[in-house]
This record gives C-alpha cells, sequence and structure tokens, in this order.
C-alpha cells in the first residue's frame, strides 16, 4: 500500500500551483485501490476522489511527529509514503519515501548564494534520504543533481488542469466586483522577488506608452504587509492601469484568462510554470521569462522576453497584441505542447513509478 501525502491540501498551498497539481494527479490516478491519501486531523478536509483518506493526529509535542507518523502508517500497512512537496518532509523521518521536487529555491536564491546554500541544508539532508525523487521538469533535475550528484531523479511534468476551458465559458460579469474592463494584460504571480512582479509591472507601463487602453490586472495571492517601495511607488503613480486581485475561485480565474489579451509571467526562476499552460488551456498568448524552466514548458508556443529589460518586455506585448500573424502561429502551436503535459499521462507515470518502488 502506497500513502500520498496531501497536507498540502489543508493549508495555504490549496491556493496555488501544487494544490491544483495534487488534485490533477489523485483525480486521474489508475489503481486507487493501492493508494491511500495522508492527511491531519482537524485540518481542513478535501476531496478525496474514490481514494480512502488517513488521517493522521498531530502528536502535541512536535518534537515527536516524524516517529508518531512512521508508527501511524505501518500501523495501516503502508509500505512506501509520497511527498508531494519537497518541504513537507519531516525531520529525521525514517521510513521508504520518494518525493516531488518543485524546486530548490528560497528566499536568498536571488540576493546572497552563501545564505541560499545554508538554509538549503535542511532540505538536502532530507532528499538525500528518498529513495527517489521526482522532479517536475528537466530543470527542475539540473538543479537537484547539482546538488545532489547521486541521487535516483525522474521527470514527470506536471498535468494542467484540464477544467480550464470549461470554467472560462462559464457568464461572469468582469465588471462586478472587480472593475476590469478589457483590453488587459493578465499577470498570475505572487511577491516573491523570484517572481519578479517588479520587472512585470516595469515592462506593462512601458508597453502601456504604446497601448495606453490596457490595463494590467494582477492576480497576486495574498497581500504582503509591507508592500516593497518600488512596487507600491508605481501601483500609486499608476493606480488607474494597475488593478491588484487578491486569491480567486478557479472559475474565476479562468475567465481572466480566457479574456485577457497575454499573459504576462516574468519570473526569474521557475521550477515549472503553471500558468503558462493555463493560458494555453484557454488559447490566451503569453510573454514569459526566457529563464529556468519557462522555455521547456512555453516551447513555441509562447513569446520570451528578457525580465529583465522592461523595453524588451514591452516589445514583446506589443507584436502579441498587434501581430495577427505572430499571434495566430502561437495559437496554433498550442495543442501540441499542450499534449506533453496531459493530466492523465501524468497520473499514469506516477502509478508506474511509485508501483516499482514498493517491489
Amino acid at each position: 500500500m502506497i500513502v500520498i501525502d496531501c497536507r498540502c491540501l489543508q493549508d495555504d498551498s490549496k491556493f496555488r500551483g501544487i494544490g491544483n497539481v495534487i488534485r490533477s494527479l489523485i483525480t486521474h490516478l489508475p489503481n486507487k485501490h493501492q493508494y491511500r491519501l495522508l492527511s491531519e486531523k482537524g485540518c481542513g478536509t478535501f476531496e478525496c476522489y474514490g481514494i480512502e483518506l488517513l488521517e493522521f493526529q498531530i502528536p502535541s509535542n512536535q518534537n515527536h511527529y516524524s516517529k508518531c507518523l512512521c508508527d501511524f502508517l505501518k500501523a495501516h500497512h503502508i509500505k512506501h509514503c509520497h511527498f508531494m512537496a519537497q518541504y513537507n518532509i519531516p525531520a529525521n523521518f525514517n521510513f521508504p519515501f520518494s518525493v516531488t521536487v518543485h524546486d530548490l529555491f528560497n528566499d536568498s536564491l536571488l540576493t546572497n548564494q552563501k545564505r541560499y546554500q545554508q538554509k538549503l541544508t535542511p532540505l538536502l539532508s532530507n532528499l538525500h534520504k528518498a529513495k527517489h525523487i521526482i522532479a517536475i521538469s528537466n530543470y527542475t533535475k539540473s538543479t537537484i543533481i547539482k546538488q545532489l550528484p547521486h541521487s535516483s531523479v525522474s521527470v514527470i511534468y506536471n498535468g494542467f488542469n484540464s477544467s480550464m476551458a470549461t470554467h472560462a465559458n462559464m457568464p461572469f460579469d468582469l465588471s462586478k466586483p472587480f472593475n476590469i474592463k478589457k483590453p488587459y494584460i493578465l499577470y498570475v504571480g505572487n511577491y516573491e522577488k523570484r517572481k519578479n512582479f517588479l520587472g512585470a509591472l516595469r515592462g506593462f507601463i512601458e508597453f502601456n506608452k504604446h497601448s495606453p487602453h490596457y490595463q494590467l490586472v494582477a492576480c497576486t495571492g495574498h497581500q504582503p504587509l509591507i508592500v516593497p517601495p518600488p512596487i507600491l511607488w508605481l501601483r500609486i503613480k499608476h493606480y488607474q492601469k494597475i488593478n491588484l486581485l487578491s486569491y480567486l475561485p478557479s472559475n474565476t480565474l479562468a475567465t481572466l484568462y480566457n479574456h485577457a489579451a497575454a499573459l504576462l509571467f516574468m519570473s526569474y526562476a521557475e521550477g515549472f510554470g503553471l500558468p503558462v499552460l493555463e493560458a494555453m488551456a484557454v488559447q490566451t498568448p503569453a510573454v514569459i521569462s526566457n529563464r529556468t524552466s519557462l522555455p521547456e514548458v512555453g516551447q513555441d508556443a509562447a513569446m520570451y522576453a528578457d525580465p529583465d529589460k522592461p523595453h524588451d518586455i514591452a516589445a514583446a506585448l506589443i507584436k502579441i497584441t498587434t501581430d495577427q500573424a505572430c499571434r495566430s502561429s502561437i495559437i496554433e502551436n498550442m495543442p501540441k505542447v499542450l499534449t506533453q503535459f496531459d493530466s492523465k499521462k501524468q497520473a499514469a507515470l506516477y502509478d508506474q513509478l511509485l508501483t516499482t518502488l514498493v517491489q
């Protein structure tokens, strides 16, 4: 029996890309009889899609968490545990396990390499014990191999949310309550430095000089208590042109993707880049960063720009919104790219790999 750790669906991760990935996997997972889902008792519920749920009672002493979890899994005749996120592996976990690694980023990645490596050490110690590692892109695999040269790593791409197109066609008035007016450029991401929201803003503002009738609609999730001053300054200066939204229901987000002139996604570092596929699912072209995993995901169905150059970003936005031949070519390439990230294919590969780990 194999247990899949779904605790991410009980915290804020359920609203993020990882939540979509887990829901997609357990929805399409074949041979469901050989799986169980792991959750924490009293921390919220989620849809199990026909798989039995194991609710772990959190010990009063957190120092005993790992041992209690191991005992719990053994008591339920679990042979193998798969963690769906690298940061969910308990310290000193002494049980056969594998893990999906989405990235090896932390908040020091772009600012202090020595501090970055220090903060990475505990995670690497946990990953070293894994029986196998699943990376969500070849880029992510390369970063793992660089840090753990002798680890066993396979690549299984994330599946895209195939319900996006269905949700996008539901009737919805964008003007209420969000005050969104078409045409607009859509940004999906948070305030982490690696997401480069500031670079996206600067690129859009440069584009807006050429196309002043466009608005930027930014879905940023939780708003930070202290907005970075450069972002705050641009937000105040261009208040009528920048619309900031928090977490949205999936059908609302799908509608925003569907009606956007383009997605703007200028990350410095991504382990995958799910918004690129979400945009493709409703045939919305994306202008994305030319770094890390994004060219691997977007391929020839996206436009690329240097995330450090506002003029480069603006030029790409101008081309995608005015050059109909270019836009049509990118849209025509989307179906063949999307087939490489099919949710059912992803689930079948997970099932095949996890089954071999318990044989």
